[in-house]
């Protein structure tokens, strides 16, 4: 017996007002009275879907498409279904098909998205999500949505693009407001990604990830402060968070309030004993504070945050005891400032009983360090240990050698060669004395790179009466800043970027130059390995090799350091600079 209009109708008007259970009784009531209307088959199909139920929905589904083989809207809600049991695989054909019978099915090209980016077929899935949008432009949810599976593939400006348009749509869509903050935060863009989660944040001002995403974008910006208070408040929000904690930490630390932020890195340990950031971090902070035994206890955990840690079975076990004349093989696993850094205490594994020393170094640094007394081997990248030999890791050697002291720096020789034609080079360029500079070193949104910049304009006002010549050592100078440079001093510099691919010649220079002055690098590292001193730019919070407080660090004796407030003044420190230079040429 069919089943009157006014029945359908009553139904539909019943889902619209969420009536979702009295919808359900009409449906069967009339379902049971016309058991081959496909109709009937389809919505009550839709409804178990509204009350989670997919494994009913799929069997109305079925019966819907079996009955009526065009049924667009049951092949979506079939789709649906199978989706929602966790068969993403099979929910793709009646979709796929619910798309054939009616291209502009706007519903279907988003639930098609949805089951092909759960089998990680990301490339289909964002294309089906575009057509989705092409058919419902003004849809926030699927616009939030194709956002995320475009932040997720690297198309950060396609997906900035997507959530400013669902903000447009709705303004108070939190999802894309908080998302909005977290592709700014990924790309660097860090006050725009604290306008995006205080957007959020004014929608739900309790939300959990919010704060915490909100703390993180204050630290990355440089407003410490204001991170602190907002890590505070996640910290609340969720106590036993390990990463909250963590993150305090980082804030408390840039704050230069060193034993607050020792304090909240342990609590995140006592809640994730094996978080290895906030176990490396704790040990900067001890190392920072001079206190060397907790530091390089903690220092240890870092091949488990370097981005190829060195498997366990590869290392050897050993309590630092006498090794009884065994060869030694160490992996440099570190950049390769931390390689000349840390080299200095390989030395004590003569004096431990090691036999022959055998390093595996960076190949850029290889050809320097065959020139090392104590290294008895440089060996190439691939190269692995004899199957007898001890095998440790660089970076734990302070820690199984129970290194307590602030052991200086050993020599690295310049190639006579490369001495004698840096000399005519330089003697081409100016008068003495040479002086190089460097303003940066490492990468800012890379997690595991240290990123430490000084103002380019003020380290050229502060040698711009100075004496002789000056030469720009910078790595990857970005465009028109030798430029800029040179303008702020108003004379001529000379251009040695390049020789940051040569290290050999830029040993040879560093040998030469009468001084140096810049932020904290691999150049760092070699000038005191010949023997020299510089003067050391310090952003804040200071890297622990330079200490926290001081003029001096311990492991660069005569290297004098210039530490930027931790409001973010530099003013304190490029006067200081300025008075040195002025005191060592007479200017």
């Amino acid at each position: 017996m069919a089943t009157s209009p006014l029945t359908k109708a009553r139904v539909l008007e019943l889902l619209g007002q969420q009536q979702i259970r009295e919808a359900k009784q009409l449906a069967e009531q009339s379902l049971a009275s016309a058991t081959t209307d496909p109709f009937w088959w389809g919505l009550l199909g839709a409804i178990h879907g509204m009350r989670g139920e997919p494994s009913e929905a799929e069997r109305c589904a079925r019966e819907a498409v079996r009955l009526k083989p065009d049924y667009v809207e049951a092949y979506n809600n079939l789709g649906l279904a199978l989706r929602l049991q966790g068969r993403h695989e099979e929910a793709i054909a009646p979709l796929r098909e619910a798309i054939r019978l009616k291209p502009d099915y706007a519903d279907a090209h988003y639930n098609l998205g949805v089951a092909l980016a759960l089998e990680r077929r990301l490339d289909e899935a964002i294309e089906s999500y575009r057509w989705a949008v092409t058919f419902k432009p003004d849809d926030a949810e699927i616009l939030n949505d194709l956002g995320n599976l475009l932040l997720a593939t690297g198309h950060t400006v396609d997906a900035i693009a997507c959530y400013q348009r669902a903000i447009q749509t709705q303004p108070g869509h939190f999802l894309a407001h908080y998302n909005l903050g977290n592709a700014y935060l990924e790309c660097g863009r860090f006050d725009e990604a604290i306008t995006g989660f205080r957007h959020a944040l004014r929608l739900d001002p309790r939300h959990a990830e919010a704060t915490t995403d909100l703390g993180v974008a204050l630290e990355k910006a440089g407003h410490f402060e204001e991170a602190v208070t907002t890590d505070r408040r996640a910290v609340e929000l969720r106590p036993d968070n390990a990463d909250n904690h963590f993150n305090l930490g980082n804030a408390l630390r840039k704050s230069w309030r060193w034993e607050e932020a020792a304090d909240s890195y342990r609590h995140s340990l006592m809640l994730d004993p094996v978080h290895a950031d906030a176990h490396f971090n704790l040990a900067t902070v001890y190392l920072a504070l001079g206190q060397i035994r907790d530091g390089w206890r903690e220092y240890s955990w870092l091949r488990r945050r370097v981005c190829a840690p060195l498997h366990p079975t590869q290392l050897t076990p050993w309590d630092g005891s006498d090794l009884g004349g065994r060869d030694v093989f160490v992996y440099g696993e570190q950049g390769i400032g931390d390689e000349i850094f840390f080299l200095r205490f390989a030395p004590e594994l003569k004096r431990r009983g090691a036999g022959r020393l055998a390093y595996r170094a960076s190949p850029k640094i290889a050809s320097i360090l065959e020139r090392v007394a104590f290294i008895d081997r440089v060996v190439r990248p691939n190269d692995l240990p004899a199957t007898d030999s001890v095998a440790l890791a660089l970076c734990d050697l302070p820690l199984l050698l129970e290194i307590t002291d602030f052991r200086p720096s050993y020599p690295l020789l310049p190639l006579p060669a490369q001495v004698e034609a840096m000399c005519q080079r330089l003697t081409t360029l100016g008068p003495t004395p040479y002086i190089g500079v460097t303003w940066r070193a490492g990468t800012p949104i890379k997690k595991l790179v240290l990123y430490k910049e000084s103002p380019l304009t003020k380290l050229a006002l502060a040698l711009k009466t100075a004496p002789g010549t000056v030469l720009v050592l910078q790595r990857d100078p970005k465009p028109g800043e030798i430029k800029a440079f040179q303008e702020a001093m108003g004379r001529p510099v000379h251009d040695f970027s390049t020789l940051n691919d040569d290290l050999e010649a830029m040993l040879a220079l560093l040998a030469l130059l009468d001084d140096y002055v810049g932020v904290s690098n691999t150049n760092m590292h070699l000038r005191a390995a010949v023997g020299k001193t510089a003067r050391v730019l310090v952003p804040t919070p200071p890297e622990w090799r330079w200490m926290a407080e001081g003029k001096e660090s311990p492991w660069f004796p005569g290297f004098s350091v210039y530490r930027q407030g931790y409001d973010g003044g530099w003013g304190e420190a490029f006067d200081m600079l300025t008075a040195d230079l002025q005191q060592a040429f007479g200017h």
